[in-house]
């Protein structure tokens, strides 16, 4: 919706007497809140209709999951400032790179997990989805803080990078004619 060359909308966005970051800001804050209120949603219907007790662990769910909000709305602005085509081939490319990420950290088939923190530890560090499953791992089977720390720490540096790289890609853009 910030990409002038990639539809209408956006170019009447662009010509518009507000700066695109401001703009760009906006939009993401709309769908980290839309994400966070459905989030809770699902929590409280975890809670009060299941009957899931998290005990005086409930703030560091609850910092899991708007951590993990704001990483994936991040991830997803990057992928499509970084992908130069239609917005189908953008949900493509974050659908598949969302369940690949997914699959690797052993939604999909559990010994996963440990395949990859065996062979490859480096990916474990580096996939999102990784870091907020062990996040909540740390959190029911650990009695100490330090490992959901390390997850809390990488997930939120990784947010942080996410947004960089895409201030860089959609920074100083000009459009010859919109």
């Amino acid at each position: 919706k910030v990409q002038a060359d990639l539809s209408p909308l956006a170019a009447r966005n662009n010509v518009a007497p507000v700066k695109k970051f401001k703009l760009f800001l906006s939009s993401v804050s709309a769908a980290v809140l839309l994400q966070l209120v459905i989030i809770l949603l699902v929590l409280a219907y975890v809670v009060f209709v299941l009957g899931v007790d998290f005990g005086p662990k409930t703030g560091l769910v609850l910092l899991t999951c708007a951590l993990g909000c704001v990483t994936g709305i991040f991830f997803g602005t990057l992928v499509s400032a970084a992908v130069r085509r239609s917005e189908g081939i953008k949900y493509a490319v974050v659908i598949s790179l969302t369940l690949l990420f997914s699959f690797l950290s052993g939604m999909m088939y559990a010994e996963m997990k440990y395949i990859v923190q065996q062979n490859v530890p480096l990916l474990a560090y580096i996939n999102p989805v990784n870091l907020i499953t062990d996040a909540f791992y740390a959190l029911y089977y650990y009695d100490g803080l330090s490992r959901y720390l390390t997850n809390i720490l990488l997930l939120g540096c990784m947010g942080a990078v996410f947004a960089a790289l895409t201030c860089l890609i959609l920074r100083r853009q000009k459009y010859a004619s919109i």
